[in-house]
């Protein structure tokens, strides 16, 4: 059956402005807009009270903003301008830097901006994201910078002081708990993305294809990473006993710098933003001899001088 876009939404239109002269409640047409999805798109006109309904190329929904191509690069740097604004906010306003302070902050105030609902607009770890990814990290890098005793150290180093992971990692993580969730049924959602093929899991085969960045929808970016995990840990019986599995799992392969899983993707953080050893004691050197530009940098060097 062929349906007529065109057609079927003028008619719930029209269903709406029965409605609103039957109960007497006006909508507000200028806050009513349409965002035509898809290359393909016809970007029919559409009429609401005889008023034309104005086009929009991206708009916010739930608190995440969503574009014409499903791209989420506006929210993203959105998230990363709240978060930098609210760590600017804290700088002025909370003299300490004891790092049981600093890190109550952060969870509490700062990392809610650049993890919420990440299952929606998480970029892949691939070719053309890592400007994204990296812009996301530096707001961890440069807080955890700040804290007493840490100032000087690498990011890996400040990292395991905090027992902290990288934000790369962290929403893969935060995939893998939505995918047991959705694999043993404790949401009624997402069961109709995958299919199984043996022992593994794989993404269902769409009929259209509306954007170029389909490897950054969650379906696709979380197969390689689940079907890495060993059994034992997909076979938690609540979502509580897996994230212990998870991360007992991760300590012990992390620690061992194993490869083939998710925290693999810090490793690719740390090879991206660490230097070498020599241009690092150079930069330590620089800092601990000119106190002011560390503090112009915001790197804190209590307890490190």
């Amino acid at each position: 059956m062929i349906v007529n876009p065109l057609v079927d939404i003028s008619a719930d239109l029209q269903l709406l402005e029965l409605w609103e002269t039957k109960w007497c409640l006006k909508f507000n047409v200028d806050k009513c807009m349409v965002m035509h999805i898809g290359a393909c798109n016809p970007k029919n006109q559409y009429l609401f009270g005889g008023a034309p309904l104005r086009s929009v190329d991206s708009e916010k929904d739930l608190g995440v903003t969503f574009n014409s191509s499903f791209g989420f690069e506006d929210h993203v740097r959105k998230s990363i301008a709240k978060a930098n604004g609210t760590i600017a906010w804290l700088t002025r306003n909370i003299i300490s830097r004891e790092p049981s302070v600093m890190l109550g902050l952060y969870k509490s105030l700062i990392k809610p901006h650049i993890e919420y609902c990440s299952q929606a607009w998480a970029p892949m770890a691939r070719h053309g994201n890592w400007t994204l990814i990296l812009e996301l990290e530096a707001v961890q890098r440069s807080f955890t910078r700040m804290i007493d005793g840490l100032g000087l150290m690498t990011y890996r180093e400040r990292l395991d002081k905090l027992n902290l992971t990288t934000l790369l990692e962290r929403r893969v993580r935060g995939d893998l708990i939505e995918m047991f969730k959705i694999q043993d049924g404790f949401v009624a959602y997402g069961s109709d993305l995958f299919g199984h093929a043996g022992r593994t899991v794989a993404a269902r085969s769409k009929p259209h294809r509306f954007t170029t960045n389909e490897a950054d929808f969650f379906a696709q970016r979380v197969l390689r990473y689940w079907n890495s995990l060993p059994p034992l840990v997909k076979a938690s019986e609540s979502v509580t006993g897996f994230k212990s599995r998870l991360d007992t799992f991760r300590l012990r392969g992390y620690r061992a710098n194993k490869l083939g899983q998710y925290w693999e993707l810090s490793y690719d953080i740390f090879d991206r933003t660490e230097v070498s050893l020599a241009s690092r004691n150079k930069y330590v050197s620089y800092m601990v001899e000119n106190p002011m530009v560390a503090k112009r940098k915001k790197v804190n060097l209590k307890g490190l001088i």
